[in-house]
């Protein structure tokens, strides 16, 4: 069983104790990779207040991560939307329409983007908060829930193909908070 840190808490690390492990950048300070966050240690921390001075062990997010979070955030907002819009379309007695099937695609795009950053991210080296396995698992049901429900609303084309695309974009939506909360965030 890994042990997990608390939210906010970084480990205690000394200048002199992880320079050996760590790079040193040109402004003097020590670099260390902690999964998505580095932290950064000033060897040289003045007194609080100080112009200029750095706390230690500040911590600041990478690119990488930064963007697995626009991606979570913008493939929720779109499942969310295209949730509605086939909501609506079931509402009014209508079956999926060839508009709808051209919003799948987008949301699915996005996913796909998503798994793909993901398993980069995986590649590094980095590792989910809660697993590597069961994000992975996680990547790949959220890539194929909003294909399947198209797949099942071709089958059915009344009003409860478009009820279907709407149950599955709700589907993704939670997936999407599932594997923010998987990941560490």
């Amino acid at each position: 069983m890994r042990a997990v840190r608390p939210a906010g808490a970084i480990p205690a690390r000394s200048a002199v104790a992880c320079a050996d492990a760590a790079e040193r950048a040109p402004d003097g300070l020590v670099r260390r990779r902690l999964g998505a966050w580095r932290v950064v240690v000033n060897a040289t921390v003045g007194p609080p207040g100080t112009p200029g001075a750095r706390a230690s062990g500040q911590r600041g997010r990478n690119k990488v991560t930064g963007m697995l979070d626009a991606l979570t955030i913008a493939t929720a907002v779109a499942a969310l939307a295209l949730a509605a819009w086939c909501g609506f379309a079931a509402y009014r007695d209508q079956p999926t329409k060839d508009w709808h099937f051209i919003g799948m695609g987008v949301v699915t795009v996005l996913a796909l983007a998503q798994l793909i950053v993901g398993i980069v991210r995986l590649a590094r080296g980095e590792d989910p908060e809660q697993g590597a396995t069961i994000f992975v698992a996680y990547l790949l049901g959220s890539f194929a829930c909003v294909p399947a429900a198209g797949f099942m609303s071709l089958a059915e084309r009344t009003r409860w193909g478009s009820a279907t695309v709407a149950a599955g974009g709700v589907v993704l939506a939670v997936l999407e908070v599932r594997l923010y909360d998987i990941w560490g965030g």
